[in-house]
């Protein structure tokens, strides 16, 4: 089996890796490359969008079995700021499932870097005197020095497998 990933990021690709390897499946990761349609930081709905497009694109791109679809946003919830992440498996026969990680609130200042236009990824580096953290342990990390961006996403990533792997419609 063949599984693409939306993505070269290292933090993504690895959860997906791990989410593979926890259900049991046996198959070879591809990490591709793929604009996901959406603004750098995805707001909100934006974010479901871009997880889909990511995993559409790389199954066309690649002509896996399945494409994996992982997309950071930052929304509004309950009037705190917060940054999540979604997750889309689609198959090369149409079928499709998402789920979202857990979602985890952000300092006010990095927030209002974002709605300036920076990224999350670069707000956070700028406000921690950072370089790529987005590429590693990500806001998350940073900001919890315990959960790191692979581990926010690797349930996730399991959460929208699991049609593909245990025949549930």
């Amino acid at each position: 089996m063949l599984v693409s990933v939306g993505s070269t990021n290292p933090a993504k690709v690895e959860a997906v890796r791990v989410a593979i390897k926890t259900v049991g499946l046996k198959a070879e990761v591809a990490p591709v490359e793929v604009e996901p349609g959406v603004p750098p930081q995805p707001m909100c709905e934006e974010t479901y969008v871009g997880a889909r497009n990511r995993a559409v694109k790389s199954i066309k791109k690649t002509g896996a079995d399945l494409g994996i679809g992982i997309e950071g946003g930052v929304c509004v919830d309950m009037g705190f700021p917060v940054a999540f992440a979604v997750v889309y498996v689609v198959n090369n026969e149409g079928k499709e499932n998402m789920s979202r990680s857990a979602s985890f609130t952000l300092p006010k200042s990095v927030f209002e870097m974002v709605l300036r236009g920076m990224e999350l990824g670069e707000a956070v580096d700028k406000l921690f005197s950072l370089t790529g953290s987005k590429y590693n342990v990500g806001a998350i990390g940073i900001l919890t020095k315990y959960i790191d961006r692979t581990r926010l996403y690797v349930d996730p990533v399991i959460m929208a497998l699991y049609p593909f792997y245990n025949n549930v419609e």
